[in-house]
């Protein structure tokens, strides 16, 4: 279900951006503990990535609209969302390089001849790996979500919005 946010058509784009960002920001974070507390919820990472994804293009596409500091948060973002998309390639790897290694030794199981058979360690490194990888991610993601409402990133999002005093607009 695509969320709808309040546009209105006498408003410049500049004046809906700055009532739909904050509001684009609060889904975002709604599913914050949920993410943070579980870290097996594979599901709402990825349900959060896909809520933070127009979040992070609305930001894209208005950018050179508003002062530097509009771009520091966007670039926060930015990052926050494209760490969890390596985060859910992860997840989505890892089962399929497993049911890989099950077929491995499905097949090793059936030869006779020790020569014949696959290695799994390497593919079991691997994934090894890709779940070291993960979990690092995960705790960097984390502590930036902790941190966003630490610091009330949302107020820093909407006060970066407001032009500085004797910027001359044309």
């Amino acid at each position: 279900m695509k969320k709808r946010y309040p546009v209105k058509k006498n408003r410049t784009l500049k004046e809906n951006v700055k009532v739909i960002l904050p509001l684009m920001y609060d889904d975002l974070m709604s599913s914050k503990d949920r993410v943070v507390g579980h870290p097996r919820l594979k599901t709402e990472l990825h349900r959060m990535r896909i809520t933070g994804k127009p979040m992070r293009y609305a930001m894209e596409y208005v950018e050179n609209a508003f002062p530097r500091r509009f771009r520091e948060c966007h670039d926060e973002i930015k990052d926050a969302i494209e760490l969890m998309g390596e985060i859910h390639d992860c997840d989505v790897n890892i089962p399929e390089i497993g049911s890989h290694l099950n077929e491995i030794r499905e097949f090793n199981r059936t030869v006779t001849r020790g020569n014949q058979r696959f290695m799994i360690k390497p593919v079991t490194m691997l994934i090894r790996q890709l779940r070291d990888k993960r979990e690092k991610m995960y705790a960097e993601l984390c502590t930036t979500l902790d941190r966003w409402q630490k610091e009330d990133f949302r107020s820093k999002l909407v006060t970066s919005m407001i032009e500085p005093p004797g910027r001359i607009k044309g």
